[in-house]
């Protein structure tokens, strides 16, 4: 509750006498779990992106220490999406609070993340984080940042889809613009292999390393982002304080008609039927989203 309190005093600081080129963001809370009860998650603060098992994938866990967080699973034929007309399909559980108008806003968002000491990678796509705009025509736009893992967890992909053709129902990557960096871990560091920013690539930045947490603990991403038609637009992402990713320019190109943006945490992975995968659960905790850099530090730091 004081971490609450504080929030709000610091969010009428600085909205008090001072002016913003940039909208603000249309989310501003601190959710650290702590007023939850324990069990199945009940709040009525978020929603889920439910394809059918609703709340059950979501529970309020406790540590040893007395610590809250949210612990978010997903199994074998939850919330099965199909993928257009392929065999393939994906599974979900992810978590975010009600979807709202962020277009020409400035958001910053942290979360702190772990993977049980028990974790199962899978090779294949295991997304935990997306910051998604959404068109009134539902085309195949990826989110503008997502955070995936690859390869049984051996290699980290950063980026997203910044704009394209919404209602072109291919998948091809020209039909997008695209900004990404890969990353691989090499002896407990997440090393860049390369990145892309639209049209430009750029080879691998030895000083773009951050540790590979191990499982069992936790780790703390840091995401801002200014969602804009214009150039001045900007996605940072931070892991534990370093900076992984770094993009500036437009990060609002889609030609559809904007609708709303959504701030998912949980697991959305790739499924192909045929194949069982294991059950995988993440542990998330002290999710943030307000208008400004200074205000997140305020609390990560």
């Amino acid at each position: 509750m004081k971490k609450l309190v504080y929030l709000f005093l610091i969010l009428c600081v600085f909205t008090s006498g001072t002016s913003y080129s940039k909208g603000r963001s249309p989310w501003n809370f601190f959710e650290d779990f702590e007023n939850e009860n324990v069990g199945r998650l009940r709040t009525n603060k978020f929603t889920t992106n439910n394809k059918g098992t609703g709340r059950k994938p979501f529970e309020i866990k406790v540590d040893p220490d007395g610590n809250q967080y949210l612990s978010v699973t997903v199994k074998d034929g939850y919330n099965v999406d199909r993928k257009g007309r392929t065999k393939e399909f994906t599974e979900r559980a992810e978590f975010q609070p009600f979807p709202k108008k962020a277009l020409g806003k400035e958001i910053w968002i942290s979360f702190r993340k772990r993977l049980p000491e028990d974790f199962t990678h899978i090779d294949d796509r295991v997304l935990f984080f997306q910051f998604k705009n959404t068109m009134h025509y539902d085309g195949p736009n990826g989110p503008l940042i997502g955070l995936r893992y690859y390869e049984n967890g051996e290699r980290l992909k950063i980026g997203g889809d910044t704009g394209g053709n919404d209602r072109k129902m291919s998948r091809q990557k020209e039909d997008k613009y695209r900004i990404e960096s890969k990353y691989k871990n090499y002896e407990g560091n997440w090393v860049q292999r390369w990145e892309k920013f639209r049209s430009q690539y750029k080879d691998r930045d030895v000083d773009g390393t951050a540790k590979v947490t191990p499982l069992g603990e936790w780790s703390t991403y840091k995401i801002g982002i200014y969602n804009t038609r214009d150039n001045d637009g900007f996605v940072r992402v931070y892991k534990d304080g370093e900076l992984m990713f770094d993009y500036n320019g437009v990060t609002y190109d889609w030609r559809g008609q904007y609708y709303q943006t959504h701030v998912r945490i949980g697991i959305y992975r790739d499924r192909v039927v045929g194949v069982s995968y294991p059950d995988q659960t993440i542990h998330f905790d002290d999710f943030i989203v307000v208008s400004d850099e200074k205000t997140l530090d305020s609390y990560i730091k």
